[in-house]
């Protein structure tokens, strides 16, 4: 005994030492299972007799899960189906002409919204012109005016909720009134200084204790702006507290409130109160409307109070619209930068904080549209990152950011500036990217060089225009293409602190003169200077060579003036957009709408952190948001020369946001059927919407989900890991296709994951597309996705009978029917009803009172409605057959009298909790039969699958059942399933004491969650003929019928003898994707917790040679969207790892002793460490860390299976020191198995046929021997320098071997039944094979590639960078620099003439 203790202790003290080393098993997705050649293990080969008994076992478990599905049930089900067949219509759908039937609704959608921003425009422009005609003294009386009564700030405004009805006409709104003598001066309504009186309850975010001053204690320069605001909370603006009736304006902290230009744009903008709600009267579809003035005010309809960003606790407020990506992208045409930063020894300090900053807000400028390259100078000139090199690169969010990173890193200076080599080097670079622009596929416009003045021109004449439109070659197989450029804009931006030069050569040789090959015009180029420093010497040289290239000359002094200087060029930028008249219309990527307000920093830049990783499951899912994606649409607002009265040409820009659920609309999931989608993108290829679309992990927004690519969610079948450029591939076609506007059809194998990326299947899909109009107009194209060939068939039904109506309008009233959330007739008009359930009894009373829906615009929405009243028709047909044995209330003849006593005898014995039928139009109706079924429980089920067709469930069961061909018609074919309920229980102080050993969440002292394990049995419905089609047409899923029941009682009751006379080894029952879903429980242990693992985490060996043998396929999966954190790498001593060694060597024999003679299973009392190493990869010393799947670090305290806390030994620590809490997008690589293997799928013995189970044995069952060897070697780092690498290999465990396994599928179903027999030891000597996300970590030259290489593009079709009239600066800035450029010329003039007399005379000598 005095032995066994001493080995306990020494595996006790080596269990708590391994806990604080890494675990590298972890990392490793593969191992390797092979022999020592020096062990020879012995095999366990199982007998005739445990044969015969494991074929019983699977008579009986065939028996047990046939008796569990309820089949006669499944015969009743589909009876009543068959009952109503004749009023289904199944038709052929020709996919091609409902794409673009979708695309024309859509786009006719689209083109209302942009009638609502050409009225905005409209309004802004003239209201604008009245003001500008006004005089001075008007204007200073308007605006001490406005100084006096205010305006509607949303940040100074104090709310009201207002609990009267929605429905107040906005028609009623107040008008404005025009004064010719004080242009627009406010209604009293807005300016009242009075407040009404209320007895509504004020919101406290505003009347907070802390804000409840005194006047005198509130600053009095802002009481003019204290006004009260009634608000209503919208289920339109995504539950937002609004007033529709009044818009309200926000300007940034940086600009003075009070300032007189801000007071008499908020005075003449105001009109736009009333265009906004003549828009929303005209289309209530319409959201959020705004407008940007170019001086930083914002006014937004419908008014609320401004809300700050959460970690803006100091209420700094950064946000500025002007700065906005769809302000920017409205005002000016794509770009070509070139940014040069002085790189001087003068440039040191507060000088060169000031020039990275600088830098950084120019790239806040810059949209995926444009194309950026920085160069730091000084004698010389460098690129400021060498991985970005020869070439213009895409500004994508990645690219930017690490722009950001080399400026704040890689900006050194000493020496003086020479600006001629660095304007060269910028100048090379644009006629570079010009010229060869034109050698890339999709480079082809109107003409590079100018794309409006040869418009009307014949091709012989634009190409005598711009030859090398015409003339360039395309790139050779063995030529880098060239990296690309918009063909647009070209601007040079320079941040120095000063010049001694002015570069006159460069500019008259690269830029005032046309070389009709990479320029066209004169001053293509504009060039913008940033002078740097409190200390302002001579900027005359630096003035002038932005003013004399048609640009623009700031001095920023201080880190505070850096926004507002930067902003300034973009006034520059849309002169020629003004002169030409033109309101381009530019659309957004997809945002979430808690962006909508947030300064552009916080969401591209500022890193967000990860506060806690210690949370449940349940808590980690609350604090998700609902995601509500949104785009926007904009337009400039311009002030022409020819039409104005000064010389503003920018106004600003308006806008208007569109929820991307409204455009789904137009191609509902319920047109399309089980695993059909639609899906948008635009002109760069990016997603508007599709399914698989994740812009949020848990509460944190994902930092690259507005550019997610279409090729990044259609993965195809032979992308085995993740390489740049993506192989070409079918889905690459479709997504050139899309681009280009073509309508076309194509089909391609790919990868499709759910059940939270746990399972995976490889399936052909058709897709159809078709572009949404003109391109022009919007950039984006609209594609669908179908499985063939049930995926072709639409199913309809004719117009149900009042009868019917009255029948499904009293069945949805009952407790627990779940109807999908559809858009079902109108957006708008059922955005106040309260909820979708509502709004669909609205049109079930209508057609029951009036005979039509006739508020219904659209023909497909009824022709849903009438497939949902037949549907309810059904369920009350089959509810009323569970109560009384007959169908219909009218006839009660029974239906099958055995069926319905198999059924209240099953009832009876509370093994069944729940029924469900899942309908193809969204509808679940669940029926409770049992008195101890939970019903929070399935109300979590349905929140879990609030749509039938879209759940996990529902496309498992028509996939899997579709895949046994003849089988599933007859709807004998069963998926089997889990679902975890929770359940809040009181916690005692045990339980308390004990909670990092339970199955409970913390969080409220007073109480725990705990969660019931449900067996989800589901098959599905399907049906292959009507009265006007032939039988032998293909079979269509209508619906999916399911049962529910306590998984604990099943198993005690059905499965408590899986394998139970077996003496050594362990049966499993898992499903299609390997994952556990009963275990025998030999010897008493009860392995609960591992219900729902994955096979491979206990047998690894098996489950290689499962693979091997093709009865489980290893599917290669790659996450674009995948989150990581940085974790740190520990560095350890030699003598630690020595020690190490030592100990898992000494260990290691003292347990294979221990588990050879120990009288009691000591393995059942601990927990034994794993020491599954494949070796130690020693990390070199400059690599301190490496990144790590978030959704990994997650999986250690949440576990995705349940909803559960999870706590785990090696992991009972809450916080991890090594990890950092600021998450950045990562691509994912990790293995995913699915077993295609059907067995045996004849027929099953019986007294009617001859088939013995021998034969089904023979056919279905696969038996195999494995050897499982695990041997440890460990590389200890004794000394490691420049020049020596030494280190020192220690063994640690050895472990052998081999056993045999018999699997066999459980005919019927998605089940298979594993023995293994193997000792107890093997399962955790033995390698295992875990599932776990791997980030793709890149040499420095594969990231390089990744970040230049500018995927398949169409560039806007419209671009505005010259124009022939814009011949002197406008602004007052520059008029100095045009005098200079005189003087210059005067100067060169008179030095000539010197030079010219100073020859003659030495001629004349």
């Amino acid at each position: 005994m005095t032995l066994i203790q001493n080995c306990l202790l020494l595996f006790v003290i080596y269990t708590e030492y391994i806990d604080t080393q890494p675990s590298n098993v972890q990392d490793i997705p593969n191992v390797s299972f092979t022999s020592t050649p020096n062990l020879s293990p012995t095999i366990s080969i199982i007998s005739t007799k445990t044969n015969q008994y494991l074929r019983d076992q699977l008579v009986h478990f065939t028996e047990q899960f046939s008796s569990l599905t309820l089949p006669s049930t499944d015969r009743i089900m589909h009876e009543v189906y068959m009952q109503s067949l004749n009023t289904f219509i199944i038709e052929k759908q020709n996919l091609s002409q409902l794409v673009q039937e979708m695309a024309n609704y859509t786009n006719l959608a689209i083109m209302k919204k942009l009638e609502a921003i050409r009225n905005l425009v409209n309004i802004s422009e003239q209201s604008y012109r009245r003001f500008a005609e006004t005089d001075e003294a008007t204007r200073n009386a308007t605006a001490k005016f406005m100084e006096t009564y205010g305006y509607l700030s949303s940040k100074h405004v104090n709310v009201t909720i207002d609990n009267i009805s929605d429905n107040a006409s906005l028609t009623l709104a107040t008008q404005m009134t025009t004064q010719s003598h004080l242009l627009l001066t406010a209604t009293s309504e807005e300016f009242s200084t009075q407040e009404p009186y209320s007895t509504t309850t004020i919101i406290k975010e505003d009347i907070s204790e802390g804000e409840s001053q005194s006047l005198s204690e509130v600053d009095t320069e802002y009481l003019a702006l204290q006004k009260q605001l009634y608000i209503q909370q919208k289920k339109h603006f995504g539950g937002a507290f609004v007033n529709i009736t009044h818009s309200t304006v926000h300007v940034p902290t940086i600009i003075y409130n009070l300032n007189k230009e801000i007071l008499l744009t908020a005075n003449w903008s105001y009109n736009l109160n009333q265009a906004f709600i003549d828009n929303y009267n005209q289309d209530p579809e319409l959201t959020w409307q705004y407008f940007c003035s170019q001086t930083g005010l914002y006014r937004v309809w419908p008014g609320h109070k401004w809300e700050y960003p959460e970690d803006d606790i100091d209420e700094l407020d950064l946000f500025d619209c002007r700065v906005q990506n769809w302000y920017i992208r409205a005002t000016s045409s794509p770009r070509d930068v070139i940014i040069l930063i002085d790189a001087s020894g003068s440039m040191t300090g507060l000088k060169r904080s000031i020039a990275i900053q600088t830098v950084e807000t120019i790239l806040d400028t810059l949209s995926d549209d444009d194309f950026v390259q920085i160069l730091k100078f000084n004698d010389s000139v460098y690129f400021i990152d060498d991985c970005f090199r020869d070439g213009l690169v895409q500004a994508t969010v990645e690219n930017r950011h690490r722009f950001r990173t080399a400026v704040n890193v890689n900006l050194t200076t000493d020496n003086i500036a020479n600006f001629s080599v660095a304007l060269n080097k910028a100048f090379d670079l644009l006629d570079n990217a010009r010229v060869q622009i034109s050698r890339t596929e999709n480079a082809r416009l109107l003409c590079q060089c100018h794309y409006l003045t040869t418009d009307d021109q014949s091709e012989e004449q634009k190409q005598a225009f711009c030859p090398s439109d015409f003339n360039a070659t395309g790139f050779r197989e063995d030529e880098n293409p060239f990296l690309d450029s918009t063909g647009c804009n070209k601007m040079i931006m320079i941040v120095t602190d000063g010049a001694t030069e002015t570069a006159l050569n460069v500019f008259q040789t690269r830029n005032w003169q046309p070389n009709n090959n990479s320029t066209c015009h004169p001053i293509e180029t504009r060039v913008f200077t940033y002078m740097i420093g409190r200390e302002l010497g001579d900027p005359k040289h630096i003035r002038w060579m932005s003013c004399a290239n048609k640009g623009y000359f700031a001095h920023v002094s201080t880190l505070e003036d850096i926004q507002e200087n930067v902003e300034d060029y973009i006034p520059v930028t849309a002169r020629p957009i003004a002169m030409h008249n033109d309101h381009v219309t530019v659309w957004s990527s997809v945002f979430l709408d808690v962006e909508r307000t947030l300064p552009i920093k916080t969401y591209k830049w500022f890193p967000f952190k990860l506060h806690d990783l210690s949370m449940s499951m349940d808590e980690f899912k609350n604090k998700s948001k609902p995601v509500n994606l949104m785009i926007s649409i904009a337009q400039p607002v311009l002030n022409p020369p020819k039409l104005g009265h000064d010389d503003t040409i920018l106004l600003g820009a308006v806008g208007v946001d569109i929820p991307v659920k409204l455009i789904q609309e137009f191609s509902p999931k319920y047109r399309l059927g089980v695993h059909g989608y639609s899906f948008m993108i635009n002109h760069n290829g990016y997603l508007m919407f599709h399914p698989d679309l994740r812009p949020v992990l848990g509460p944190y927004r994902k930092q690259n989900y507005h550019s997610i690519d279409l090729d990044m969610v259609e993965i195809p079948d032979n992308l085995l890991r993740f390489v740049h450029p993506l192989p070409e591939s079918n889905i690459q076609e479709i997504r050139k296709d899309m681009i280009l506007s073509n309508h076309n059809q194509r089909s391609a194998r790919v990868k499709k994951h759910l059940d939270d990326m746990r399972r995976i299947e490889i399936v052909e899909q058709n897709y159809y597309y078709a572009t949404l109009g003109d391109k022009e107009s919007n950039p984006f194209s609209l594609g669908i996705a179908v499985r063939f060939p049930y995926g072709e068939f639409l199913v309809r039904t004719t117009e149900p009978e009042t009868e019917k109506v009255q029948t499904a309008l009293r069945f949805i009233l009952q407790r627990n029917v779940r109807i999908a959330d559809w858009i079902y007739c109108n957006l708008t008009a059922e955005d106040d009803i309260g909820d979708t359930e509502e709004s669909f009894r609205g049109y079930l009373k209508e057609k029951i009172e009036k005979g039509k829906i006739k508020s219904c615009p659209y023909q497909a929405s009824k022709q849903l409605i009438f497939m949902m009243i037949e549907e309810l028709f059904i369920m009350s047909k089959f509810e009323n057959w569970t109560k009384t044995g007959s169908i219909d209330r009218n006839h009660q003849t029974p239906l099958e009298k055995s069926a319905h006593s198999d059924f209240k005898a099953y009832e009876h014995e509370n093994h069944l909790h729940w029924i469900f039928l899942a309908t193809r139009s969204g509808i679940t109706a669940y029926w409770r039969l049992s008195h101890l079924a939970n019903e929070e429980h399935i109300r979590q089920f349905g929140d879990a699958n609030p749509n039938s067709i879209e759940s996990n469930y529902y496309e498992r069961t028509i996939s899997a059942t579709y895949s046994y061909n003849a089988d599933h018609i007859h709807g004998k074919h069963h998926i089997y399933s889990l679902f975890y309920g929770m359940t809040n229980v009181p916690a005692t102080n045990s339980q308390m004491l004990y909670e990092n050993h339970t199955n409970t969440t913390e969080g409220n002292f007073g109480s725990s969650t705990s969660s019931q394990m449900y067996l989800v049995i589901t098959t599905a419905i399907w049906m292959n003929k009507t009265s006007d089609r032939p039988n032998n047409t293909p079979n269509v899923p209508f619906g999916v019928f399911g049962v529910m029941l306590p998984y604990k009682t099943v198993r005690s009751t059905h499965f408590s003898n899986l394998c139970a006379e077996l003496d050594t080894g362990v049966c499993y029952i898992i499903d299609e994707n390997g994952y556990i879903m009963f275990i025998g429980q030999q010897q008493g242990i009860d392995r609960t917790d591992d219900i729902g693992k994955f096979l491979g985490e206990f047998e690894g060996a098996v489950m290689q040679d499962l693979i091997a043998k093709k009865i489980f396929s290893e599917e290669k999966m790659v996450d674009f969207q995948g989150v990581c954190l940085q974790r740190q790498l520990r560095t350890e001593k030699s003598s630690g790892y020595l020690f190490r060694g030592i100990i898992q060597t000494i260990v290691a024999m003292i347990w294979n002793i221990i588990s050879h003679i120990a009288m009691f299973p000591v393995r059942d009392i601990l927990f034994f460490p794993q020491w599954t190493y494949a070796g130690k990869k020693v990390t070199a010393p400059n690599k301190t860390t490496v990144p790590e799947s978030l959704s990994n670090i997650l999986l250690t305290h949440i576990d995705f299976r349940r909803p559960i806390l999870d706590n785990k030994r090696l992991n009972k620590r809450k916080e991890d020191e090594t990890i950092g809490k600021i998450p950045a997008s990562c691509i994912e690589e990790f293995n995913l198995y699915v077993s295609t293997w059907k067995g045996w799928h004849g027929s099953l013995p019986s007294k009617d046929n001859k088939i013995t189970w021998e034969q089904v044995e023979q056919n279905n069952t696969i038996r195999g021997i494995v050897s499982c060897t695990q041997y440890g070697k460990e590389i200890i780092e004794s000394s490691y320098d420049n020049e020596t690498n030494s280190s020192t290999t220690v063994p640690t465990i050895i472990f052998a071997e081999s056993f045999s396994y018999s699997i066999s599928k459980i005919p019927k179903s998605n089940l298979m039944l594993l023995y293994v027999n193997h000792s107890k030891e093997a399962p955790i000597l033995c390698p295992k094979l875990i599932i776990k996300r791997k980030p793709v970590e890149f040499s420095k030259e594969e990231w390089c590639t990744r970040l230049k290489t500018t995927p398949y593009r169409e560039r806007p079709h419209k671009c505005f960078f010259v124009h022939e009239e814009e011949k002197t600066p406008l602004f007052t800035k520059c008029s100095y620099a045009n005098q200079l450029t005189y003087r210059y010329s005067f100067i060169i003039s008179f030095v000539i003439l010197i030079k010219i007399f100073i020859w003659q005379e030495t001629k004349n000598q």
